[in-house]
């Protein structure tokens, strides 16, 4: 594992990120979980170490909205083919109608990937404070969503989007009527006795986790502050700090409890319905997937060349990266599991070297863990 090691290392001496948690699973045992170089740097540089909080950014997609869901679909209260309109009238217009909750779980809705909706907070805030992060600003957001137009028709062009993640995380607070940190926390993270894993609702930081290190992201103009400890994701932290593209936060040993839930329920042994585990981490084929897609439900699956998972990562593979420099690969053939939670945007969200660095810490883990 010294190889592995001095990646990691060299990850941090040539700035690739200030600091990282590097968890790898294989044949059914952890055999490497070390933590490497700063948890941040600004305003004091703080050491990383294995229980380091991160900002999950886009994990939250699988990991909370689409197991959510797929929750609500085990028991009767969702089904993939429902569409979008049912839950919010205003899709039932032109091709909108025709979004289904299985097109937004696979990126094939058609929406947009981003939309910088928070601006028009932030503007609101200065003339009515309170406003951001206020049940107000996130009907805002889904007011925006609403009138978005599409880019493409459902089912027609694969389009990763946080809008479709945002819907769904709407869709599950309408059926559940709850929030989605809480519903999340019931159904999800208290079964698996993950302490360490939650939303941070905007100025409402659990007592307990204030005295806790988190990694530090990026330096933000409108915030005016290093950012740590809040989510990082400016729609997210505009709606509130809870959405269902963003706002999770855990620890690397978590966030592999959280993998473990799907990999069990495959086996038939976990929460979740087996067939839909291994339905929503399996790259979907059919007419109603468009060509070259390489999504899976909630899950992405390896898009050969040039997947972040590297060359070796099989078919019978998936994973997701976050933003802020965090990802997971699962390759359920050779029972590997990789988690690597970094600040990569620490200071700045310019920093974009991970993308080269991740596929070459991929291939080298599977050297030398796997042996190809």
């Amino acid at each position: 594992m010294s190889q592995i090691a001095e990646k990691m290392q060299e990850g941090v001496a040539s700035g690739v990120f200030p600091g990282g948690v590097l968890l790898i699973h294989h044949q059914g045992q952890i055999c490497f979980h070390e933590a490497f170089g700063s948890a941040s740097l600004l305003p004091n540089q703080i050491p990383m170490t294995c229980d380091t909080l991160f900002d999950l950014a886009s994990l939250t997609k699988p990991l909370a909205t689409a197991a959510a869901v797929l929750l609500l679909i085990q028991n009767k209260s969702l089904t993939l083919t429902d569409p979008l309109s049912k839950f919010f009238p205003e899709f039932a217009e032109g091709t909108k109608q025709e979004i289904t909750l299985y097109h937004l779980l696979n990126h094939s809705a058609g929406l947009p990937n981003w939309k910088p909706y928070y601006q028009e907070i932030v503007e609101r805030e200065e003339k009515e404070p309170g406003f951001l992060g206020s049940p107000s600003a996130k009907r805002l957001v889904c007011q925006r969503m609403r009138e978005e137009p599409l880019i493409a028709a459902p089912g027609r062009q694969s389009l990763y989007s946080d809008l479709g993640f945002i819907l769904l995380g709407e869709v599950v607070e309408a059926v559940a009527t709850e929030p989605l940190h809480r519903f999340c926390y019931r159904q999800l993270f208290s079964e698996l006795h993950c302490k360490e894993t939650f939303f941070i609702r905007i100025g409402r930081r659990p007592q307990a986790y204030r005295g806790r290190l988190f990694a530090a992201t990026e330096e933000c103009a409108w915030r005016g502050k290093v950012i740590r400890g809040w989510v990082d994701d400016d729609n997210a932290y505009a709606m509130g700090g809870v959405a269902g593209h963003a706002g999770l936060f855990s620890t690397a040993w978590e966030v592999y409890r959280l993998v473990r839930l799907w990999l069990d329920s495959i086996a038939g042994e976990g929460l979740l319905d087996p067939t839909l585990a291994a339905l929503f981490t399996t790259l979907q084929k059919g007419n109603d997937v468009p060509v070259g897609s390489s999504w899976g439900l909630g899950w992405d699956t390896p898009s050969h060349p040039g997947s972040s998972s590297g060359h070796h990562f099989s078919a019978l593979s998936f994973g997701h990266l976050g933003f802020t420099g965090t990802s997971i690969w699962v390759d359920r053939k050779k029972d590997l599991v990789v988690i690597l939670l970094t600040n990569r945007i620490h200071p700045t969200r310019e920093n974009q070297k991970i993308r080269t660095f991740r596929p070459e810490l991929h291939d080298l883990i599977f050297q030398e863990v796997v042996g190809v």
